[in-house]
């Protein structure tokens, strides 16, 4: 079975390989992980993503073209997360990673990268801003 995303109605709780939209969202805890976060029709969204599921299915060309599906029209995009995990080649991902940035066109001073930690976004006065656990 291929690497699948999921939606979620916990958008307080978004967990690996899910994706929620709301006003204000959250992801839960990153070891590994990156978070994809935009702005869809006037509310955040953001998808939790993960290396590999739960069959070692590896992030992959096929899961990027889910990701992109999930940010139609978007604005605000933004990357979160464990960016030296995602693009160090030993981890067979950074292929797909770059070809998700440049798909959704993530401009590089909106990819934050980070350590562990609960990330998430919120709609404020129309902007994304990032939250922090």
């Amino acid at each position: 079975m291929p690497y699948t995303i999921q939606a979620t109605n916990a958008v307080m709780a978004i967990s690996e390989r899910e994706y929620g939209t709301a006003q204000r969202i959250q992801f839960t805890q990153f070891t590994s992980c990156i978070g994809v976060l935009g702005v869809v029709n006037g509310e955040a969204r953001g998808v939790h993503l993960s290396i590999s599921d739960q069959n070692q299915d590896l992030f992959d060309a096929q899961a990027v073209e889910q990701v992109v599906a999930l940010f139609p029209g978007a604005e605000q995009i933004k990357i979160i997360g464990q960016i030296a995990l995602w693009t160090n080649p030993d981890n067979r991902v950074s292929a797909a990673y770059d070809q998700m940035v440049q798909e959704l066109n993530v401009a590089q001073d909106q990819i934050y990268p980070m350590s562990d930690g609960v990330y998430g976004a919120e709609i404020s006065e129309g902007e994304l801003q990032l939250t922090f656990g």
